[in-house]
Order: structure tokens, then sequence, then C-alpha cells
């Protein structure tokens, strides 16, 4: 199988080639753009790795001539920019009809290629790919919706908006069964402004039913460091007359202390605008108390791997108590995830958390369904 790595940087030639060569592929490369029409009309890769912004280069011409040569070769796009650039360069290479497998963003990520590279050596690049970013495109990527509820009250607080693939032949997809093609090929910010998106307009509709409820959604670092995120999220709100302060963004400890400054300027743009942000999956992370103190979060939520062991583990008990006091010393509302049962709420109580979600209330549902739950749920007599 044949690979040819158009990219003028040296580094990431050797790194591609030296992965590449694992999965037997037959990799040359071309460091000046000039020489790729010429390289072209003597030979069809199988598979093209396209760096978009070589210096003095129009990646745009690069993908208009590719699409004159090698339409049936599988393509990979890299870039420096930002993942807006590479989705839009990936829908103008599918326009020109190009086979656009995959798009990445540097520095590379050698499980990323290892990843891309196993799966086109295998055969199956097609299938994946094609069927994810289809599947966004045509609307079947939506969100279930898993209940928060105050724990001292029973009040249903909000929910969390969790993304699922209604597949039309295998069903209701969990994330676990496509996210890493997701990121794989570039999609994490298509998928993140369709969930924003939906968001919005879903607080919009229960606005009009007069449903009081919050709604989280999950954000990678990449989201975070646009800096236009605040605004455009409050023109969203303000076009769908959804009420922003209803929205909270979740971004895991990890993600949100990959570039302290830079997330906390968009955090605190968040607040400014009434826009909720949340720590989320908190203790597994590296962040100090210095950073975290810093960060405008409005709620932490406790990782599932310590409440779902809360009952028979003295250790996970302690861990969650101190995250409980932390947060409240910080000013924070506390979300324990993973409540699965009669006595992980019991022991919560004691402990005055503030909210819970987890299976013992709820799994993720669809907005139809949650309707009909509520409903139950205000219904049911009170836990004794």
């Amino acid at each position: 199988m044949h690979m040819l790595v158009i990219d003028d940087e040296e580094d990431i030639c050797e790194t591609i080639a030296e992965i590449a060569t694992h999965y037997h592929f037959d990799v040359s490369t071309i460091s000046n753009p000039d020489n790729v029409a010429s390289a072209l009309a003597t030979a069809k890769p199988d598979f093209i790795m396209l760096d978009l912004m070589m210096p003095g280069t129009d990646g745009v011409e690069l993908l208009r001539l590719l699409a004159e040569h090698v339409k049936d070769s599988k393509l990979c796009l890299i870039s420096g920019s930002d993942s807006r650039v590479l989705n839009s360069a990936r829908r103008l290479g599918s326009a020109h009809g190009l086979n656009v497998v995959a798009a990445l963003e540097k520095p590379l990520d050698i499980g990323v290629l290892r990843s891309l590279f196993s799966r086109m050596a295998a055969g199956g690049a097609d299938a994946g790919v094609s069927d994810i970013a289809q599947a966004i495109a045509a609307g079947q990527i939506v969100m279930h919706y898993q209940p928060v509820v105050e724990i001292a009250t029973r009040r249903v607080k909000g929910v969390e908006a969790l993304a699922r693939w209604a597949h039309p032949s295998r069903g209701t997809l969990l994330p676990e069964a496509f996210l890493e093609q997701v990121v794989n090929d570039g999609l994490m910010q298509a998928l993140t402004d369709l969930a924003i998106d939906t968001a919005v307009r879903q607080l919009a509709k229960w606005r009009e039913h007069g449903e009081d409820l919050t709604l989280s959604v999950n954000v990678t670092a990449s989201t975070l460091l646009d800096l236009t995120l605040p605004d455009r999220i409050a023109e969203l709100c303000r076009k769908h007359n959804a009420p922003p302060e209803k929205l909270i963004l979740e971004v895991t400890e990890t993600e949100a202390m990959r570039d302290v400054t830079r997330t906390m300027d968009v955090l605190l743009r968040m607040r400014i605008r009434n826009i909720g942000v949340a720590v989320d999956d908190f203790g597994t992370g590296h962040s100090s108390l210095r950073e975290l103190q810093r960060m405008p979060f409005s709620e932490m939520k406790i990782d599932k791997s310590f409440v779902l062991d809360l009952v028979g583990n003295k250790d996970c008990a302690v861990i969650v108590n101190s995250i409980i006091d932390l947060g409240h010393n910080l000013g924070l509302k506390v979300i324990a995830e993973g409540v699965e049962d009669i006595r992980i709420w019991r022991l919560l109580a004691e402990k005055r958390c503030d909210y819970a979600q987890g299976f013992y209330m709820a799994r993720a549902m669809p907005a139809s369904e949650l309707d009909r739950w509520l409903k139950d749920w205000r219904e049911r007599p009170p836990v004794v």
C-alpha cells in the first residue's frame, strides 16, 4: 500500500514514515508542493497525507489539484490551524469529490496516527469515517438527557446532555462506540457545535413549557481555546430566546489545565454572560489547588469512580468527603456522578453533597421520555 506524504517539515515526515512502516505502508514524501502535479502524473498513491499550511502554499489549490488527479485515493488533511479551518477544508475536499478520511491538528498525536494507520491497513477506514461524518450531517447524532437531582429536596435541578448515535442498522450507540472516531477524524468541533446548538434549542422549548431546568454540555480543551465561543453562545441564546443562565459547560479537570490562562479567559467570559461552567471528573486530574481557585467555575462534579465505591471503600469515602468540603469552601456546588443505589444516595446526603446524578434516579433518555420521567419523579414519595 503506497502512502504519499506532502509536507515540508522533516520531523513530521519522519514520524509518519516510522509509524506507517509498522503497518506495511510504502512511504514516499514530497516537501516541495510544486512537485506534486508531476508526482501524481506518474503514480497513484492509495493514501495521501497533506499539510494544508506549508509556507508559500495555497492549500485550497492543492485540494483542487488532488481532485484532478487522485479522487480515488484516501486523503488525510493536516493543519496547524484550529479545528474550524480543518473542518472547512474537509468539507471543501469532499465537495471536490475527494475521499477525505481524516483531518488532524498539529502537533500530531502518535496514538491517533497509529489508530488511523491501523484502520487503513485493515481496510476499515471508509466505514468508520464516512459513517460518522454522514451521521452528524444527517442528524443521526442526538442528545439524551440524564437528570441531576438536589439531594436535600429531591428537586430536579437539571440534566446533562449526552450524545447518542441513532444508527440506522445498529440501533442506539453510546459514545464509547464512536467518540474515538470523532476525535481521530477531526470532527469533535462539529459534534460540540451540534451539542451546544441542540442544548440551546431544548432550553428554549423547556422555557416555553414552564420547565426551570439547567442543561449541561461537555466541551473539550480545543473548544475552550476558541475566544469567540462566549459571544457565539450568547448570540445563540438570544436567537432562540433561551436563558443563558441555565446553560452549563462542563470541562474535565485535565482538559481545563492544558492552557490555564486561555481557558480562564474563555471561562470568565462565559460567567460574565451568565453561562455556567463546571469542572467535570474532579479527582482524576492533576490540577493544583491554586489553579482550581483561580478558575471561575460554578460547579464541581466528583468523578464516578470514587462515588461507585463509596459504600465499601473507606479511601473513596475519605476522598469524596474531602472533595465535597473543598468545593463548598471554594463556594462551588458539588455534584456526585455515579449514584447507582439508595445506599450511595444516603451517604452523600450525610456528607451534605448538593446534587446527585446516576442510574439510581434515571439513565440518560430522549427529551420526550424525560417529560414523563419528570412527572413520575415528582409524584414519588420521598426517600426515607
